[in-house]
């Protein structure tokens, strides 16, 4: 089995949660000493918005594939793209606020 049948909405949301809640845990420490946890909390912020990411990638996917369900799996595709979002935005916020010149040289090649 390929790693892209494996990964799924499931193990994207329980990774990406627990990274997220690793960043939560480590952002308040990450002030008082950041030259020891910097790699840490990028590494669980960037965990957690690449799993977002794919959760949002994952339900697109699902959306546009499957019609035939219908209205049965709404709540559930809102959930998920709500957890995405709640994975995702704030930690490219972060990652955004602690990286800068990594950032803004992207748009520039």
């Amino acid at each position: 089995m390929t790693f892209l049948k494996s990964w799924t909405i499931q193990r994207a949301a329980g990774i990406g949660t627990v990274a997220g809640l690793i960043a939560a845990a480590l952002w308040p420490a990450y002030g008082v000493w950041p030259h020891l946890l910097e790699l840490p909390f990028i590494a669980a912020l960037a965990v957690a918005s690449l799993c977002g990411g794919s959760i949002l990638w994952i339900t697109l996917q699902d959306i546009a594939g499957n019609r035939g369900r219908g209205n049965r799996v709404v709540p559930i595709r809102v959930f998920d793209v709500i957890l995405a979002l709640v994975l995702t935005v704030p930690c490219i916020f972060e990652l955004r606020r602690i990286l800068p010149d990594s950032f803004t040289s992207w748009g520039s090649f």
